[in-house]
């Protein structure tokens, strides 16, 4: 059932890294009673679970650090991955570019899984998480579109569509009175991925055979598909009748019609 062949895309991985980039283009401006601006930050992004981040905001396991981890912070993770049954294409299809003058890359048609993250903004002041929220916010009606180069062997686009499902604040106090104290927004993203099987190679077909036969439940004369733009076929239309929306040959004329294309050709 499984390919004998080993592969790796590296598609999980460029997928965790478009959600990183997307996240890390954040800066917030910090002003004074006047409207001026006294600080610009460029908010850090980085992977990981919202526990183990949470617990550096709060510990300090080694005892030497003088200051804890810089806030405003974002970090993010794989929540789950799930298939997508209805974004599913026919499997037998195939994906296929020329790599040689004799054989081309080719793969089945891609498999379709839902890829669910969440993302926590962690700031010091209400004012900064609101700045990273409303930058973010626009973008998202609900879903935001990354073009990327799955497989670079196919060279092929895809269009990967990032949905915001849900925003959420939240105002944390732990411990007393000098206890730390963060604000933190709680986001869920799906993102609408792709996973791709091994990449074959196998030679361009340059001849194909196939076997004709006249259907016996036709009345009369053969079914021939062609080309009837105007002023193309206008002097062979007598060999023609017309049956439920189809052009039927009648045999009688086919000796007719085989003179009048090859005079149309100047070889009769």
């Amino acid at each position: 059932m499984f390919s004998n062949t080993p592969f790796y895309h590296r598609l999980l991985r460029k997928y965790v890294n478009i959600m990183g980039t997307m996240l890390d283009n954040f800066t917030i401006v910090r002003r004074d009673s006047n409207n001026v601006e006294l600080q610009r930050i460029k908010v850090p992004v980085k992977y990981g679970p919202k526990d183990h981040f949470v617990t550096r905001f709060n510990t300090d396991p080694d005892l030497l650090k003088e200051t804890q981890i810089t806030l405003p912070h974002i970090s993010y993770e794989i929540e789950s991955v799930t298939y997508d049954k209805p974004r599913q294409q026919n499997a037998l299809l195939r994906m296929a570019r020329g790599n040689t003058a004799t054989r081309v890359a080719s793969s089945y048609m891609h498999t379709p899984y839902d890829i669910d993250f969440t993302a926590t903004i962690y700031t010091k002041t209400t004012d900064d998480g609101n700045q990273i929220i409303e930058q973010m916010l626009p973008y998202f009606n609900p879903d935001y579109s990354v073009t990327i180069t799955p497989i670079a062997e196919l060279g092929f686009l895809k269009d990967v569509p990032i949905i915001l499902k849900s925003v959420s604040p939240a105002i944390s106090y732990e411990g007393g009175i000098d206890s730390v104290r963060y604000v933190m927004w709680t986001l869920s993203f799906t993102m609408k991925a792709y996973f791709f099987g091994p990449i074959t190679t196998p030679k361009i077909i340059r001849k194909s055979i196939a076997n004709i036969f006249n259907d016996p439940s036709l009345v009369r004369g053969y079914v021939i598909r062609i080309n009837t733009d105007t002023g193309k076929i206008s002097e062979m239309l007598g060999c023609w009748t017309m049956k439920e929306g189809m052009l039927i040959l009648d045999p009688s004329e086919t000796r007719l019609l085989q003179l009048r294309m090859l005079k149309r050709m100047g070889l009769s």
